[in-house]
């Protein structure tokens, strides 16, 4: 372990540890004199994740019920077959499923790359005027084929010839450079339509990137069922609505996955440092937020249902849904999801219920 990451550690422990004290209210609050250490021997509970799930004011019985990321995703693997996690983790091949099966999900008009095609439905852009068959006047999403997280992506604008993007404008040529070197990282860019949200939605967060619900569903008894639902909330003028332990200084909220409404916001007041709050209205907007019921819910239960359905050999998965004015439509499969997210959003542990529902 190298100096800066020894640093890292020791940063971070004392950050929880100040964090521990300031909770310390009465005498039988004196555990949380070496809570942080005492949560990551017990039960692999690092420093920022005590504070990220605000474990000194959780009673300590309740500690062991948080789960672990990385852990977890080895039992998701355990349980799912190569082909089923080799599906839900190349976009193109994911689209192509959804299409066949009459699933709801984003468009991919192309893929700009330097791979040769092996058919499918999906045109290889090859060249500046292969994007300009493709990218008329409009709004447009780019995102590695291979990303998560966000990490990648870019938005487009195209009004005739001349192209706005990460800040620049540029003619078709210059913008095809910008993706070849963009494809030193990835085998190809997949180039969607910008989605926007549904106007319940928009009314909160008046912003320009898109907040999508992460539903997490099992496959149980030979029947689909939802363990968990959030909505990741944009703040600010952002693309991407990750939510990255409240880092991003986005919101998530807590959904009741029977009726759709949001039960529960959290953000952190730190972009540093977890310090998780409860939040009522959008912090940029003054729009409240809980209480609001999502708009098409059945239809997104139905859809990640019958999307589950499809693809026999997927135990569980996080699904990302985005929900617009003409109803939802699917984001993203993951297989390998954080579990994270459902924790922080309805301030409980995962344990039983992932317990109750990971055996085949």
């Amino acid at each position: 372990m190298n100096l800066s990451r020894v640093a890292e550690l020791v940063s971070n422990y004392a950050r929880a540890e100040l964090y521990a004290l300031s909770s310390i209210r009465k005498l039988s609050d004196v555990h949380l004199i070496w809570g942080p250490i005492y949560a990551r021997s017990a039960y692999g509970i690092g420093a920022k994740d005590f504070s990220l799930y605000r474990l000194a004011s959780t009673p300590k019985h309740a500690w062991s019920d948080y789960l672990i990321n990385e852990p977890l995703k080895k039992q998701y693997a355990a349980i799912t077959s190569k082909e089923a996690r080799q599906l839900a983790d190349d976009k193109s091949r994911f689209f192509e499923h959804c299409h066949a099966h009459g699933i709801r999900t984003i468009p991919i008009l192309g893929m700009v790359t330097s791979l040769p095609s092996e058919g499918g439905i999906i045109p290889h852009l090859y060249s500046a005027e292969d994007l300009a068959r493709v990218l008329v006047p409009g709004n447009y999403f780019f995102k590695p084929s291979n990303g998560s997280h966000g990490n990648g992506t870019f938005s487009l604008r195209v009004e005739g010839t001349t192209l706005h993007w990460s800040g620049r404008s540029g003619s078709f040529d210059d913008f095809f450079q910008y993706c070849q070197a963009a494809l030193k990282y990835t085998r190809a860019l997949i180039v969607q339509p910008k989605m926007v949200n549904h106007q319940t939605i928009r009314n909160i967060t008046q912003a320009k990137g898109l907040s999508t619900v992460r539903i997490v569903t099992v496959r149980k008894g030979g029947e689909i069922k939802v363990i968990g639902s959030c909505l990741r909330i944009i703040v600010g003028d952002g693309e991407t609505d990750n939510f990255t332990h409240g880092s991003s200084g986005n919101l998530v909220g807590a959904i009741d996955s029977e009726t759709g409404e949001l039960i529960g916001v959290r953000a952190s007041v730190s972009r540093t440092w977890p310090k998780m709050t409860d939040v009522l209205a959008h912090p940029r907007t003054g729009k409240t937020i809980v209480g609001i019921k999502l708009p098409y819910w059945q239809d997104v239960m139905d859809l990640v249902t019958q999307a589950h359905q499809s693809i026999d050999s997927l135990h569980t998965v996080g699904w990302d849904v985005a929900i617009t004015d003409n109803g939802p439509v699917i984001v993203e499969a993951n297989w390998r999801y954080d579990i994270d997210i459902l924790q922080v959003a309805y301030k409980k542990g995962y344990r039983q219920v992932i317990a109750d529902n990971m055996t085949m």
